[in-house]
């Protein structure tokens, strides 16, 4: 039976990914050292892009996760099993991380730790500024294929909010400011009986620091000698790209595309649009939301700092400051520009690839045509 759980719960663009390919890529060395990173089943499949357990917590928790339905539920219980099989054949560290981990509800919290039946357990979670972190949630909204304005998107958000503690803790709709409001996610965990909470603060730059920072707390083997440079976190998306996407969510929506079609096309422009140099600038808060945001950052960050939590790191890594903000909102011809090469996507032969004909396909034979 492993002696010792160390639970990696990253926050949603905190550099989770990037954290969990350099374990990945370093597993037997860690290995060697006592510390086991399971490799889940699904991986040798090819159904990952990185090896992680949020897939087998599925298995445990199933809806619980919002975006779980219960028959994806019933289909990943078996991988849960398998994955505590590893946890009980190892006589040493387990490191386990799954990112979806910071918006279950203290009943699951529990669950999963009597599941994993182990004394020993401590939890690392990553995080960074909300500043930072409301542009990259957002943009995924928009991403899984929403149309959202950024300011609707934080009203509901500020509605959640300011319905109070109890109800974020409960609703299940709640669970961004579950992950987010990090005083709570802390408390969460070390009332259901998790023995030290730390949490790392993400400096974005470079990734060598937020890795240091990581390896400390986890109290893993020192990696800060292994070359990060082909492990880059995801390549998010910049603002003008950002509203061209929402917009053409929102143009599929009301021609009613399939959803498979609009996935596809989705992927190919966000393809096109990371692949381009002049991309216009990043996303950033809007300048009427900022003082709330800042006040948000405030209020969280003093009730961190009344918990038990050991910050590793600089803890002005997680305060959002409006008056640093530099970013300017996208011009017309940045938009112009990431408009323009949306539509190119349009001419991709990969586009070939969707199942039958569609308006997409159409538009695509003739774009080419009318450029041949």
């Amino acid at each position: 039976m492993a002696s010792k759980i160390v639970l990696h719960i990253g926050l949603q663009k905190s550099g989770t990914t990037f954290l969990q390919h350099m374990v990945q890529d370093n597993s037997e060395a860690l290995a060697e050292s006592g510390v086991l990173y399971p490799v889940p089943k699904d991986w040798d499949d090819g159904k990952r892009t990185v090896a992680n357990h949020e897939w087998s917590s599925y298995g445990l928790l199933g809806t619980e996760y919002p975006w779980v339905p219960e028959e994806r539920a019933s289909r990943t219980a078996a991988s849960w099993e398998v994955l505590l099989e590893q946890v009980r054949a190892w006589p040493g560290t387990v490191l386990l991380s799954a990112e979806a981990l910071s918006v279950i509800r203290a009943d699951a919290v529990r669950r999963l730790l009597d599941s994993l039946a182990v004394d020993d357990v401590e939890v690392v979670i990553t995080a960074r500024s909300l500043g930072r972190s409301m542009p990259s949630l957002w943009q995924q909204h928009i991403r899984n294929g929403r149309s959202t304005s950024f300011e609707s998107y934080l009203g509901r958000l500020a509605a959640h909010r300011d319905k109070g503690r109890d109800h974020v803790e409960a609703d299940l709709d709640a669970h961004i400011w579950r992950a987010f409001t990090l005083s709570s996610l802390v408390q969460r965990w070390s009332d259901a009986g998790a023995n030290r909470v730390s949490v790392v603060t993400s400096p974005g730059k470079p990734p060598e620091l937020l890795l240091e920072r990581f390896t400390q707390a986890a109290g893993l083997p020192d990696l800060a000698h292994v070359p990060v440079a082909d492990r880059q976190a995801h390549t998010g998306l910049t603002a003008p790209e950002t509203l061209v996407l929402a917009s053409l969510n929102a143009a599929m929506r009301e021609d009613s595309w399939p959803r498979q079609k609009a996935d596809r096309l989705r992927q190919l422009v966000t393809e096109r649009f990371q692949a381009r140099e002049q991309r216009g600038g990043k996303l950033a808060v809007p300048p009427e939301w900022r003082p709330r945001v800042a006040d948000w950052s405030k209020a969280d960050l003093t009730a961190l700092q009344a918990t038990d939590a050991r910050i590793v790191g600089a803890i002005e890594d997680l305060r959002y400051d409006p008056a640093q903000e530099k970013t300017a909102p996208p011009t017309a011809e940045e938009t112009a520009r990431a408009g323009a090469e949306a539509a190119l996507a349009l001419a991709d032969p990969d586009l070939d690839r969707l199942p039958d004909d569609s308006p997409v396909r159409r538009r695509a034979r003739r774009l080419r045509r009318l450029m041949s």
